[in-house]
C-alpha cells in the first residue's frame, strides 16, 4: 500500500524515522542480547563422600568426559590394590578411553584415553600420585613433581570410580574431584535479562508503529467466513484423534526432551548427540515443556498441543481462503473441499509430538498475513508474516518452508520500495530485520551464541545431513519408509502442482478468484518444496511443513479442475497420468503404524514383518488400491457421468483427473479414520493407545503401566536345594563370572562355563539340584540365563516321588529371546503344570563350541505375574525414546548436571523395530547420551505380558531390571555457577576421538582428511 493521501511529506518522513529508530534499536538490542554473558552451572563431583571411606560407585557422565579431572592415588592404596588384583583406580569399564591406575609386580602403570602415561616402580614409603586433566591436556605428578604430560589429550571418560582397595584403611587419601560437562546448563545473566526485556518492548513498539504507519487498510483485506458443518467436523475429528491418532517414532523422543528440560534447565537432545542443546530450534519443545509442567506428561495430554495447532491452522486457512476467494468462498462446496484437504494432511501427521504441527500453524499465519499484505500492499501485514515465518524457523530448520509466501511477495514489495523515499525504504528493511529478531528471545534466552555455534558444529559432525541438491533422498525416504497415509498428501500435492503447470500454459488462469488461487497456491507450493530442500535432514515428517499452502492448493483443485475447460488431449492425458500415478504409488506403501498403533489394523498379516509376503497394502479382496485399474474405472465413470449430464443439457465439471482427486482425497480420509476407529475395537479387550487414552481421561489410566504385567518372585519361594548340582565340561570351572552383576536382587549362586583363555572347547552341562515346589503360590518357575543361548539345550524339569531321587514327570523347553546380546540376563520361565509337581530343576547343555559361546545361569525362583508398577515404583525408570510417552506415572530417569540418573528399570519398545533405532540412547556412533550408564548397568529381561491380552499382536515391548556391580550415588555433588561470555566455546565435541569411534554417520570425506591431519599434527594423542 502506498502512503495515504493525507500524509504530508514531513509527516511521512517523521513516521518513517520513528520506525527506523525503534526497528534499529530492536535489532541492536537483539544482537547485544545474543552476545551477552550467561550464568553456567558448574557441577563438581567429589569422591568419596565427605567423611567416608572410598566406596566403588557408578558415576555416569553425559557427555562422557569431564571438563576438569583431578585424582589423587596414595602409594599405600597402590600397594594394597596389587594384593587384591591391581586396580587402584578406574573410571571406565569398557574400552580404553577412561583412566586406569594399576599395579603389578611392584610397578605402577597409569593409562588414560588409550595412552600409557607412566610405568615405574612404586617408591617406598609415603607418597602419592596425582592425575590432572583439563582442556590443555593431562599431567601426572608424584609428590608435586611432574613426571608426565600429554598436551592436547582429552580428560578420561568416566562411567564409574572403582578401586579394589576401597573400604580398606590404605584407601584413605584416595580422592577424585571432577567438573562434569554441563556447558549448556545455563541461565541468562542480569545484563542479558535487561537486554531481552528492552528488546521485547522495542519489538512491540516497532510493530505497533509499523501498523499505525502502514496497516490502516490491511484489516479490510480480511474476510470472516461463516461457521458451517465442516467447522464442527474438524473440531470433532480433532478431539477424537487425540485418542485414535497414530503414534510416531519420535513422539516420546520430543516429550523426553521437554520433560528433561523441565529439570535440567536447558533443552538438550536427551537421547543422543551427548545431550547437547537444541537451541535455537526449540520453540515447539518449550511449548511442550510448559504444557507438560501444567498438566503432566501423558501422551494424550501432550497431544493437545498439536491438536490445538491443527485447529489454529484450520481457522487461519478458513480465513485465508475466504479472503482470497471473496464471493467465490460462499460456494457450498468450498469449506467441504478445504475440510477434505485439511484432514488428508492432519490425520496421518497432525497429532505427532514432533515440531511440525507448530510450524504448520505458523505457516498458516504467514499465508494469511502475506495475502493481506498482497491485497493491500501493507508493509505492516508483511512484517507480521515475517514474525510468524521466523517463529516457524525457530521450531526447526525445515520451518523455512513457511517463508514461501514471503517469496511470493517480492514482486509487489520491490515495486513498493521503488515508489518510496529513502527513509521509507530504510524503515521497511529495518522493520523486516526487527521482525526476524523474534528469534532472539526464543533461541538465545538460556543459551549463548557460543553454545549455539558449538552445538551446531557437533550436530553437523555426528548427524546425517544432506545438501539441498540431494533432495531426492527426501523423496526416496518417503517412498521407502513411510506408509500410504503419509505418502498420499505429498505425492498428490506434487501431482497437482504439475497439473497446474500443464494447465497454466494453455489458458489465462487469472480470470477468476479460483483460477488465481490455484495458480498462486501452486507457485507457492513449488517454492516451499525448493525451500524445504535447504533443510539438512530428509525425514518423512518434514513434509508436513508443506501442509498450509498444500491444503489450499488441493482444496482449490477439488473445487475446480486446474485444467481449463478446453484443453488438448495430450495435456489432459498427462494430467490424468500424473494424478492416477500419484494415487497408485501412494497406496503401494504398507499399512504399518508403529509404534503401538499398528495392533488391530486391517489389510494383510500384521504379525509378519516380511514385507514381501505380509500383503499389507490396502486392498478389498482382489482389488488393490495400488493398482491403477480402480482409479481408471473412476475416470471412466466420470466420463460416462459427464456425457449423460451433457446429453440432457446440464453442466458437468467432473473430469477425469478431478474425479480421481476427489475419490482419492475423500476416500483416504474416510479410510484412514475408519481404520483407526476400528483397530481398537478389533484389538479389544487388549491394551491399545485409544483405550488407555480414554481411561486416562477419566482418571484411572497410567498408559502402558495399566496393562503390562511382569513375572516377579512370588511371596512363597522354592525350598532349599536337595543335594548338589551336576556339572560337566567347562561348567566345572570356578572362574570369575562373565556377568558383572546378578539377575536377582539377592543372587546367591551363579554357574557358568566361560573360559576366556580359550583353553577348552567351551562346552559343558549343568543340571541343578532339585528344588522343592511349595503346594501353593506362584504360577511359574523362572531361571535367569545369559550368554550364547541360541542353539543350546535349555530345559526346566518338573519331578515327583522320592525327594532323594525324584522322577521327571514333565520337561519344558526354555525359549529365550535370541535377539539379545550375550551380556544380558534373560529371566526365562516355565509354567507350573496344572497337576502341581513336587520338585523342579534346571538342565542346561552348552553344545555350541568356540570362544564367547558360554552360558551363565542362576538359581531358579518361584514367580507370578504382578503389575509392572511393582517394579517401576522402586526408583527411577528409563523409558526409552519410543515408548516413554506411554509411561506417564513412572519416575523418569533424567540427565542433569552432566550426569545421568541410575535407573533401576528399563522400559523399551519392541514390535520387532530395527535395533539400530531402539539402541539410539546407548549407541556410541550417535553419541548416545546414556552410553556411560549402559556400560555400568547389567540388564535382566523380565517376562512381561499385556493383560488383558486381546488378539495376538507383535511383542508390545520389553522390561529390564537394571543391576549395578557397584553402589550408586556414593559421591558428593555440588553445583557452582560461573559467568561466561556470549562467544565462549568449550572443547569441541565434533571430534571422533571424543567418543572414540573411527567414523560417524555425519562425517564427510573432507572431514576425514582434516581429522587425519589434526591427528598427525597432535601425534595421535587427542
Amino acid at each position: 500500500m502506498s502512503e495515504s493521501a493525507s500524509d504530508t511529506p514531513a509527516r511521512s518522513r517523521g513516521g518513517n524515522l520513528l520506525v527506523i529508530v525503534f526497528a534499529g534499536l530492536t535489532i541492536l538490542l537483539g544482537a547485544l542480547a545474543v552476545l551477552s554473558p550467561v550464568k553456567v552451572d558448574d557441577p563438581v563431583v567429589t569422591w568419596p563422600k565427605a567423611g567416608e571411606q572410598p566406596v566403588s560407585t557408578v558415576v555416569p557422565l553425559s557427555p562422557y568426559r569431564p571438563l576438569q579431572f583431578d585424582a589423587t592415588v596414595p602409594c599405600e592404596t597402590v600397594r594394597a590394590a596389587e594384593r587384591l588384583g591391581g586396580n587402584a583406580l578406574s573410571t571406565s569399564v569398557v574400552g580404553d578411553q577412561g583412566m586406569l591406575v594399576q599395579s603389578k609386580q611392584g610397578k605402577i602403570t597409569i593409562t588414560a584415553s588409550g595412552s600409557t602415561l607412566i610405568t615405574e616402580a612404586v617408591p617406598a614409603g609415603s607418597c602419592a600420585y596425582r592425575v590432572l586433566a583439563d582442556g590443555n591436556g593431562v599431567r601426572v605428578l608424584r609428590d608435586q613433581t611432574m613426571i608426565a604430560e600429554r598436551k592436547g589429550m582429552w580428560p578420561p571418560q568416566v562411567a564409574e570410580l572403582t578401586s579394589q582397595a576401597d573400604k580398606l584403611p590404605e584407601a584413605r587419601g584416595l580422592r577424585v574431584e571432577l567438573h562434569t560437562d554441563a556447558r549448556y546448563q545455563s541461565s541468562p545473566s542480569v545484563l542479558k535479562i535487561v537486554l531481552l526485556v528492552l528488546h521485547a518492548l522495542c519489538l512491540i513498539v516497532t510493530l505497533v508503529l509499523a501498523w499505525r504507519r502502514w496497516g490502516d487498510k490491511a484489516k479490510f483485506a480480511i474476510s470472516r467466513p461463516r461457521l458451517s458443518i465442516p467447522d464442527g467436523v474438524v473440531l470433532l475429528v480433532s478431539g477424537a484423534w487425540v485418542f485414535l491418532g497414530p503414534m510416531q517414532m519420535d513422539d516420546s523422543w520430543y516429550l523426553r526432551m521437554a520433560q528433561n528440560a523441565s529439570e535440567s534447565g536447558f533443552m538438550g537432545n536427551a537421547v543422543y548427540m551427548f545431550n547437547i542443546t537444541e537451541n535455537p530450534f526449540v520453540l515447539s519443545q518449550y511449548l511442550m515443556q510448559w504444557w507438560g509442567e501444567l498438566g503432566g506428561w501423558s501422551l494424550w495430554w501432550i497431544r493437545l498441543v498439536p491438536v490445538l495447532c491443527g485447529l489454529i491452522t484450520w481457522v487461519l486457512l478458513r480465513v485465508a481462503l475466504a479472503s482470497m476467494l471473496g464471493r467465490a468462498a460462499r460456494l457450498r462446496f468450498v469449506p467441504w473441499a478445504l475440510l477434505a484437504a485439511h484432514l488428508l494432511w492432519f490425520l496421518p501427521y497432525g497429532v505427532t509430538l514432533r515440531p511440525e504441527p507448530v510450524i504448520v500453524a505458523c505457516g498458516a499465519a504467514v499465508l494469511l498475513f502475506a495475502e493481506i499484505a498482497r491485497a493491500r500492499e501493507s508493509i505492516a501485514a508483511l512484517a507480521l508474516a515475517t514474525v510468524f515465518a521466523t517463529l516457524a524457523i525457530a521450531v526447526s530448520p525445515s520451518g523455512i518452508a513457511a517463508a514461501a509466501p514471503l517469496v511470493m511477495a517480492l514482486p509487489w514489495l520491490i515495486r513498493w520500495l521503488r515508489a518510496q523515499t529513502w527513509s521509507g525504504r530504510v524503515a521497511a528493511i529495518l522493520l523486516a530485520g526487527a521482525a526476524m529478531s523474534i528469534m532472539v528471545p526464543i533461541g538465545f534466552t538460556d543459551a549463548s551464541l557460543g553454545d549455539v555455534l558449538d552445538a551446531t558444529t557437533a550436530h553437523q559432525w555426528y548427524y546425517i545431513a544432506h545438501p539441498w541438491f540431494e533432495e531426492i533422498v527426501h523423496f526416496n525416504t518417503l517412498l521407502d519408509t513411510s506408509g500410504w497415509g503419509r505418502r498420499l498428501p505429498v505425492l498428490l500435492t506434487v501431482a497437482v502442482v504439475l497439473v497446474v503447470a500443464i494447465g497454466s500454459g494453455r489458458a489465462n488462469m487469472g480470470n477468476d478468484p479460483l483460477r488465481r488461487l490455484t495458480l498462486a497456491a501452486a507457485i507457492t507450493t513449488a517454492i516451499a518444496f525448493v525451500l524445504i530442500a535447504l533443510s539438512p535432514t530428509k525425514w518423512v515428517n518434514h513434509f508436513q511443513v508443506m501442509q498450509p499452502v498444500a491444503t489450499l492448493l488441493l482444496a482449490a483443485a477439488l473445487v475446480r479442475s486446474p485444467l481449463p475447460r478446453k484443453v488438448g488431449l495430450v495435456a489432459r492425458a498427462a494430467a490424468l497420468l500424473l494424478t492416477v500415478g500419484a494415487v497408485a504409488l501412494s497406496y503401494a506403501g504398507q499399512n504399518r503404524w508403529h509404534p503401538f498403533t499398528d495392533a488391530g489394523q486391517r489389510f494383510g498379516n500384521h504379525l509378519d514383518v516380511d514385507s514381501t509376503v505380509n500383503d499389507l497394502e490396502p486392498h478389498f479382496g482382489p482389488l488393490y488400491l495400488r493398482s491403477p485399474l480402480p482409479w481408471l474405472a473412476i475416470v471412466l465413470a466420470a466420463w460416462l457421468w459427464t456425457r449423460w449430464r451433457r446429453n440432457r443439457g446440464k453442466l458437468s465439471r467432473v473430469d477425469g483427473e478431478r474425479a480421481v482427486l476427489l475419490a482419492a482425497v475423500a476416500g483416504s480420509v474416510v479410510l484412514l479414520f475408519g481404520l483407526f476407529a476400528y483397530a481398537p475395537m478389533r484389538q479389544s479387550p487388549g491394551w491399545t493407545v485409544a483405550k488407555s487414552g480414554v481411561e486416562t481421561l477419566f482418571g484411572n489410566g497410567c498408559g502402558l503401566a495399566s496393562g503390562v504385567k511382569v513375572l516377579v518372585p512370588s511371596g512363597n519361594s522354592l525350598g532349599a536345594p536337595i543335594g548338589q548340582p551336576t556339572r560337566a565340561g567347562d561348567f566345572t570351572a570356578s572362574g570369575r563370572s562373565p556377568m558383572r552383576a546378578g539377575s536377582w536382587e539377592d543372587t546367591k549362586q551363579t554357574w557358568h562355563d566361560d573360559l576366556p583363555d580359550g583353553s577348552s572347547t567351551g562346552t559343558g552341562t549343568l543340571t541343578t539340584a532339585w528344588y522343592p515346589l511349595p503346594a501353593t503360590g506362584g504360577t511359574h518357575v523362572t531361571v535367569p540365563l545369559a550368554g550364547q543361548l541360541n542353539g543350546q539345550r535349555l530345559e526346566m524339569q518338573f519331578g515327583a516321588g522320592d525327594p532323594r531321587n525324584p522322577s521327571i514327570v514333565d520337561t519344558v523347553k526354555l525359549r529365550p529371546d535370541d535377539r539379545l546380546p550375550i551380556d544380558v540376563w534373560q529371566q526365562v520361565q516355565a509354567e507350573i503344570p496344572a497337576q502341581r509337581p513336587a520338585f523342579v530343576r534346571v538342565s542346561v547343555a552348552d553344545v555350541v563350541t568356540g570362544r564367547g559361546t558360554w552360558i551363565a545361569a542362576e538359581e531358579p525362583r518361584l514367580t507370578e505375574y504382578r503389575p509392572v508398577n511393582d517394579l517401576a515404583k522402586q526408583g527411577t525408570v528409563f523409558a526409552d525414546q519410543i515408548s516413554g510417552a506411554l509411561w506417564p506415572c513412572v519416575n523418569p530417569a533424567l540427565i542433569r548436571d552432566g550426569l545421568t540418573d541410575t535407573p533401576g528399570v528399563f522400559l523399551a519398545a519392541d514390535e520387532i523395530i530395527d535395533p539400530r533405532i531402539l539402541n539410539n540412547p546407548t549407541h556410541v556412533d550417535w553419541g548416545g547420551a546414556w552410553l556411560q550408564t549402559s556400560r555400568t548397568w547389567v540388564r535382566s529381561k523380565v517376562t512381561s505380558i499385556l493383560d488383558p491380552e486381546g488378539p495376538q499382536r507383535l511383542p508390545w515391548g520389553q522390561v529390564f531390571v537394571l543391576r549395578y556391580p557397584y553402589h550408586v550415588n556414593k559421591f558428593d555433588l555440588r553445583v557452582d555457577t560461573v559467568d561466561r561470555g556470549g562467544l565462549y566455546r568449550g572443547p569441541s565435541l565434533a571430534d571422533n576421538t571424543y567418543p572414540d569411534i573411527s567414523r560417524n554417520p555425519g562425517i564427510k570425506p573432507d572431514d576425514i582428511r582434516k581429522q587425519r591431519e589434526r591427528e598427525a599434527a597432535a601425534g595421535g594423542d587427542k
